[in-house]
This record gives structure tokens, C-alpha cells and sequence, in this order.
């Protein structure tokens, strides 16, 4: 599948995915590892993330995965990650959190083997923390280390020896790692901070040690963090762990605690559980890559088990192959009416800087599930759970390398970046970058970057400021579009108890508030009030000339 190696960086091994070549070498120990999605940054976070989640269908699934003669390919990919995580461990107290700017990176768009600028290295120390990628990382290497025990038992221990050093650096030096790297927090901002992803590195620690110590702190930091909380209503991605942790305790210990959060957290994404279900039948909580979370809930409801929950999972898994009202897949190159145009630099190979040229993606980036690798991981575990061996041909030989791609033939149709039958339908030109997803949870800072507008001081509620940010624009059709952030504070000295809001009904790409009647929007029901001091975001597509100004009623 070009989609595990398409978003491969440095010098690639032999595959058969023609139109990917080195790149970026100048990174040099760094060169490795894989590029965000579309972009050529490396973001530690979801990189990480994405090697665990592999790692966990890998363990937990590897029959099935041999089954169909992917194990070879499984093993490469999950240790091309974990090679980098283990290159960017420069030291005890030391680690590579992000390579490139973010913003430098964005405003350039054509293949990585082209990529000429400079790519700066932030690194995480004991004066500049980040407890969320160093216990990421440890849990990835973790994961490696079991899988790889039996197959190299060096390799294994390497990636042990580095996951126990991280996971301590992590625990020993809290911080938030989107505080000490400015730079990411227009793109992997922690929402959630890292108090799941201590209990997350540190139950994957013990699942490769043994070490029953580290069971008996996970207990501990999963009872005095409110881990079971944190789960109830969410999602389970790059930045909440949260869901995956109570899963695991629950695997783990079998005790009633655990079993009742991962219950709780899979009752609410089951229909009538409370989550928005698309009219098509798709679990949608989300605008920004609705389909990851689906699939990445359905990964875990398949773990966990029992009929309600393995229905609810191959029902989501159906959706997204195309099994639903427009017969549209969301996979690029598999099933119906598959999606081919994928925001993504390398697939479109625009050789002047153009995301307009050329008209449509020379390559096609099959089997990806748009857009980003961190998409991808969740759903190919998800894959891996519903594959019924017995009736899989067993392979006659493992590959060792991906199949051959070819160039796509200009396209029908342009595909959507969110899936049809979401609430909502982005413009047919996307925007030049991906925006940040909307947080997992209510972040507790406002952010840093400067607003486009003066904050709105809103009559009525005196203690509520509205704070509008340019995240990108693009012009489709002579018409220029602007995407927008929109932070809500409770700057007052006492709690927002309820808060309603005018903002135009006919902007129709808007996320993360509720309509209460006409142009009177609220905050979703999961958002109780406004703590003092506490900000919510929600965010907003219009064109430039309709960017309107807010206020509560």
C-alpha cells in the first residue's frame, strides 16, 4: 500500500512506490521517521502515537495479520517509526519532540524529494519538558519491544532500554510538551496535557516488564487523575489516551473500575449512547477527520469485545469502505467511489509550488484513509480485528514489499476531505494545510497566538470575551474562503453558568457549538459552563467577506 510508504522521510529502502524518493537528509540522524500527513514536518506526538496504535493491533491481532500475509509489512513499518523515536532519544533527559517549522513548512507545497529550506530541531530537556511525547514514545518502544522479543532480541532490547529512560524523563520532568515547543501548538496543541499519556507509557511499560511496580502506579495515577473521566464522551487519538488506558486496565486487571469506564466510553459512541450519528449512520464527534475517530473507536469497541460492541465496530468499519447511502468509500483507491484527490504534497507533485497545478494528484496514495498517519493507525487496527482468518486464504509467500502504484488517470470527481454524510460540506478547493483538530478537551489556557480581531467584550455577561484567529484562507472560484478559531473566555471572577451566542445559522461549516434557534448558538452539552479563567474553541469556515462579529445575547 503506497499509504505506509508515501509518508516515509530520508533515505527510503527498496519498495515499489515509484514516486517516493529520499528526502530531507539534511535532517541527518533525523532523516528517518514519517512526515506528518500532507505536510513534511515530523511531530513526534502523533508519530508515536501512530507506531503504539500499530504496535497494539499488531499484538493483539497478529493471526489475523499473517492471514493475509502482512506481517513483514507490519514489522517495517512499525520499526521504521521506532528506529526514529529511538534517534531522537539523544539522551537520558533528552528527546527530539519536532523536526521542521510548521508554519515555514506550509507555505510550500511540492514533493519532499524537492523540499529545500531550512528544518529546525526542538528539543525536549529537563528546563523545557514534555511529558506527552517522552511517555508516547516510551509506550511506542514498549509496544516494540514486545513485538519485536522474539524476532530480534537486540532490537527489542533496545527499544526497552530507551522506553524505560524515556518513561522515567517523562515522569520526572512534567510539563506540557506544547509549551516548550511553541511551534507545534498551531498543529498538535496538548488540549488534554499528559496525565493520560503517564498512565498510557506507563501500563505499556509494564505490559513489556512485567514490572508489577508500574502496575500499582498506574492504579494509583489512574484513580488521583480522574483517567475514567477523562474517557466518558471523547475520543481516543494522538491527544487523549484516555479510552485506550481504561481498556487496557480492564484487560489487564479485569476489575469491575476499569471494565465500567471502557463500557461507559463505548455506551456513548453506540447509537442513543449521546454521540451525533450522520443520517447515513456514521458516529460523527468531530469535524476535522470525523472517520479517524470512528475508526479508532471501532479498534477499541473490537478489543473489548462482546456482540453490541464488535457490531457497532464492523458497522463503522462498513461505513468508511463504502457500505452507506452514497455507496462512498473513504479510503483513497479502495471501494466505491474512493477518494483519489488526497491533500497530500508528495501524491500531487506540484513541481511550481501550486496546489492548483496540477488540475488533479499524479500518483494515487492508495489505501490511505484521509489524511494523516495518525488517521491511518486506528483504522488499520480496526481492519486487522474484524479479519476473519478462517476464511482468509492463507498467502503462499509474505511480502516484503508494498505493491506497485502507478499514476492515476484524472479523476471523475473530486473526492471530500470529510465524509458525505457529515452535518456539514467543506468548499470544493480545501485549504492549503489541514487545520488542528478540535480539542479533546477543554483546553485550559487561552492561546498564544495574536487574534485577528479585538476581543468582543459581551453585553449581559461582562466576563465573556470572544477572540477570532486566522488559521488559514485560500480563494476558490474568485471567491476568497477564511478558516477561523474562535475562543470563548470566562475572564470574569465567577463561573459562566449557561452561555448563548449570536453567530450567522448560514454559515454552514461551522463545528464544535449548537444551535439553540435562528442565528442563537449555545455550547455542546458535553461543555457544562465556563470555569474562570477557562477558554472553549470552536471554529468556523466563511468567506472572508462574511467573517462575522461575535457577542453572547
Amino acid at each position: 500500500m503506497a499509504s505506509t510508504v508515501a509518508p516515509r522521510a530520508g533515505k527510503l529502502p527498496d519498495n515499489d512506490v515509484s514516486w517516493r524518493g529520499d528526502s530531507v537528509l539534511v535532517d541527518g540522524a533525523l532523516a528517518g521517521g514519517y512526515f506528518d500527513a500532507g505536510d513534511h514536518v515530523k511531530f513526534a506526538l502523533p508519530m508515536a502515537y501512530s507506531m503504539t496504535m500499530l504496535g497494539w493491533a499488531f499484538i493483539q491481532y497478529e493471526k489475523n495479520i499473517a492471514s493475509c500475509g502482512l506481517t513483514q509489512l507490519f514489522l517495517e513499518d512499525i520499526k521504521y517509526g521506532t528506529d526514529w523515536l529511538i534517534a531522537a532519544h539523544t539522551g537520558p533527559n533528552e528527546f527530539v519532540g519536532q523536526v521542521g517549522d510548521g508554519n515555514l513548512d506550509h507555505s510550500w507545497w511540492g514533493p519532499p524529494e524537492l523540499l529545500n529550506m531550512a528544518r529546525p530541531q526542538y528539543k525536549l530537556t529537563t528546563s523545557a519538558p514534555g511529558t506527552e511525547v517522552a511517555m508516547e514514545a516510551a509506550a511506542a518502544l514498549s509496544a516494540a519491544s514486545i513485538i519485536f522479543k522474539s524476532r530480534d532480541s537486540a532490537y527489542s532490547a533496545t527499544c526497552l532500554s530507551h522506553a524505560k529512560q524515556l518513561h522515567s524523563f517523562g515522569d520526572t520532568y512534567r510539563g506540557k510538551y506544547s509549551d516548550s515547543i511553541t511551534n507545534a501548538q498551531a498543529f498538535y496543541n496538548s488540549w488534554s496535557g499528559f496525565k493520560d499519556e503517564i498512565v498510557w507509557g506507563t501500563i505499556w511499560l509494564y505490559k513489556a516488564t512485567g514490572d508489577a511496580s508500574l502496575l500499582t502506579k498506574a492504579k494509583s495515577d489512574y484513580a488521583s487523575f480522574g483517567i475514567g473521566g477523562m474517557a466518558q464522551g471523547n475520543s481516543h487519538d494522538w491527544d487523549l489516551k484516555a479510552p485506550g488506558v481504561a481498556l487496557l486496565m480492564a484487560q489487564i486487571t479485569g476489575e469491575a473500575t476499569y471494565k465500567k469506564d471502557i463500557e461507559g466510553f463505548l455506551n456513548y459512541w453506540l447509537p442513543g449512547g449521546g454521540i451525533t450519528y450522520t443520517p447515513g449512520g456514521l458516529a460523527w464527534i468531530r469535524q476535522w477527520g470525523p472517520a479517524r475517530y470512528a475508526a479508532t473507536s471501532a479498534f477499541l469497541a473490537a478489543v473489548y469485545g462482546g456482540d453490541k460492541y464488535t457490531n457497532f465496530s464492523k458497522k463503522q468499519i462498513n461505513y468508511i469502505l463504502g457500505d452507506n447511502p452514497k455507496q462512498q468509500s473513504f479510503v483513497i483507491g479502495i471501494g466505491p467511489n474512493a477518494p483519489r484527490d488526497a491533500h497530500h504534497r508528495a501524491a500531487h507533485h506540484s513541481l511550481t509550488n501550486n496546489i492548483n497545478n496540477p488540475t488533479h494528484n499524479t500518483y494515487l496514495l492508495k489505501g490511505a484513509l484521509v489524511v494523516a498517519t495518525d488517521y491511518n493507525a486506528g483504522f488499520v487496527g480496526a481492519l486487522a480485528a474484524l479479519i476473519d482468518p478462517s476464511s482468509t486464504p492463507t498467502p503462499t509467500q509474505t511480502p516484503t514489499q508494498t505493491p506497485t502504484e502507478t499514476p492515476t488517470q484524472t479523476p471523475t470527481q473530486t473526492p471530500t476531505q470529510t465524509p458525505t454524510q457529515t452535518p456539514t460540506q467543506t468548499p470544493t478547493q480545501t485549504p492549503t494545510e489541514t487545520p488542528t483538530q478540535t480539542p479533546t478537551q477543554t483546553p485550559t489556557q487561552t492561546p498564544t497566538e495574536t487574534p485577528t480581531q479585538t476581543p468582543t467584550q459581551s453585553p449581559g455577561q461582562g466576563s465573556v470575551t470572544f477572540t477570532q484567529k486566522l488559521v488559514n484562507s485560500w480563494v476558490n472560484g474568485g471567491d476568497k474562503y477564511q478558516l477561523m478559531d474562535v475562543m470563548i473566555t470566562n475572564s470574569g471572577s465567577s463561573k459562566v453558568k449557561t452561555l448563548q451566542f449570536g453567530f450567522p445559522s448560514s454559515i454552514q461549516e461551522k463545528w464544535g457549538i449548537v444551535q439553540v434557534s435562528g442565528n442563537t448558538f449555545t455550547l455542546p452539552a458535553y461543555q457544562v459552563g465556563l470555569n474562570v479563567g477557562e477558554t472553549y474553541k470552536f471554529g468556523y469556515i466563511a468567506k472572508a467577506s462574511n467573517i462575522p462579529d461575535l457577542e453572547s445575547n
